[in-house]
């Protein structure tokens, strides 16, 4: 059992489950900030250790508080959650067993999970435990930006853009070329901070479905779903020993992607302005009574002082030798 009767209390005895004794906990540092994680099954931190198990601890601020409760029954894995915020509060909703919450202002969140969506790890580790973990940080410590970074030579190269932009993909094909690997689609800033160190979490690659016709050592695997509901190819770095990795790596690229205008087996760059590069890279989702959009452009601004181009491909080698050559040129 991953969750006895005597940790979750019935609704008569307990009905808000507001008292249930959460007898597991651990540290754990994403971004190399501290989270501390309790909670009343052991499941919830094996699923922590799979995404931030060995990291250290880099900074040195009063740790964010993360509780998750666990309850017998439910039904299977649990939807997508619809995620909603007013001032201070963020609300992310699966269903009516499956559910968190989060102050982002004194930097604790809680979830309540049935136990069937224990049998669903991946549900667990990406909806809930990443979901809380990074509104925290995104809100309280860091500015996440939508890229996948990677570096030749040292240089790092931020790989931005919006959905299905191809950043994990081309991020995997750099990787596959020798290239370091940092983070496949969330990249974070350190608030405060005067340099364009970014931090990546580079323990596995998230792909859309379609890798396995980009990829032939992707075909036919498992697919699993994640906050936007679109089927995702997961594929831990433990299975890709020659990939090698980075937490930190230093921007000398901003580079945006477009795979609409790209001609089939070329690639070619072309500069973009510091002002529409910003705006490019500016999506704060908080609510505005929160303190943090000026900290997050001031963060952001420091990464202007890369070179910023965009990016029209079609071809994944292509962009690949692209990329390549701008290195060599500084």
């Amino acid at each position: 059992m991953r969750v006895s009767r005597a940790l979750a209390a019935s609704d008569a005895e307990d009905p808000l489950r507001a008292n249930c004794r959460l007898p597991y906990g651990e540290e754990f540092y994403p971004c190399g900030f501290p989270v501390s994680i309790a909670s009343n099954s052991r499941s919830i931190l094996e699923a922590a250790r799979i995404n931030w198990g060995g990291l250290s601890r880099a900074y040195d601020e009063r740790p964010l508080r993360i509780t998750c409760v666990v309850s017998p029954g439910g039904q299977g894995c649990p939807p997508v959650p619809t995620y909603r915020a007013r001032q201070n509060l963020l609300a992310a909703m699966a269903d009516a067993e499956n559910f968190w919450c989060a102050d982002l202002e004194r930097g604790f969140a809680s979830a309540w999970l049935s136990a069937s969506a224990l049998d669903h790890p991946g549900c667990v580790r990406y909806h809930f435990l990443e979901g809380m973990a990074y509104s925290l940080l995104d809100a309280l410590r860091v500015v996440a930006v939508h890229a996948a970074c990677v570096a030749l030579h040292g240089r790092g190269v931020l790989l931005a853009g919006d959905s299905g932009a191809g950043k994990s993909s081309l991020a995997y094909a750099c990787a596959r070329r020798g290239w370091t690997y940092c983070s496949d689609d969330a990249s974070a800033l350190v608030r405060g901070g005067e340099d364009r160190v970014v931090m990546g979490n580079p323990r596995a690659f998230r792909f859309r479905a379609s890798a396995g016709s980009l990829f032939p050592e992707f075909r036919g695997m498992k697919e699993s779903r994640r906050a936007n509901g679109k089927p995702t190819i997961e594929v831990a770095l433990e299975s890709l020993p020659a990939i090698g990795t980075a937490w930190r790596v230093s921007v000398d690229h901003v580079v945006f992607l477009n795979r609409r205008d790209g001609v089939p087996g070329a690639a070619e760059v072309q500069p973009v302005p510091p002002a529409e590069a910003l705006a490019r890279l500016l999506h704060c989702p908080w609510p505005r009574e929160l303190s943090v959009y000026s900290e997050h452009e001031a963060a952001l601004r420091r990464l202007l002082g890369a070179r910023l181009l965009e990016l029209r491909y079609r071809d994944l080698d292509a962009a690949v030798s692209l990329l390549e050559r701008l290195i060599g040129e500084r």
